[in-house]
C-alpha cells in the first residue's frame, strides 16, 4: 500500500466522523474535495463525480447519525 493510501484513510475517517459528530455532511470547504479521486475540476466528471460521492456520504451520515453514543 502506498503512503497516499493511509493519507486518504485518515482524511475519509476525519471527515466522516466530523459528519456523524455533527449529524450531517458537508460540501462547503475543501474537506469533501480532499476525498475526491485526483481529477482537475476542470474535467467534466468532476461534478457529477462530486456529486455522487456526496450523495452516499449524506446517506451514509443517516443512516448511522446518533448510533454509537459520543464519538
Amino acid at each position: 500500500m502506498t503512503p497516499n493510501f493511509f493519507t486518504n484513510h485518515r482524511k475519509n475517517a476525519r471527515y466522516i466522523t466530523a459528519s456523524l459528530k455533527r449529524e450531517f455532511a458537508s460540501e462547503n470547504g475543501t474537506e469533501l474535495n480532499a476525498l475526491l479521486p485526483k481529477m482537475s475540476p476542470l474535467n467534466p466528471q468532476y461534478l457529477t463525480k462530486k456529486q455522487s460521492v456526496f450523495q452516499k456520504l449524506v446517506s451514509f451520515v443517516e443512516k448511522f447519525k446518533g448510533v454509537g453514543g459520543q464519538l
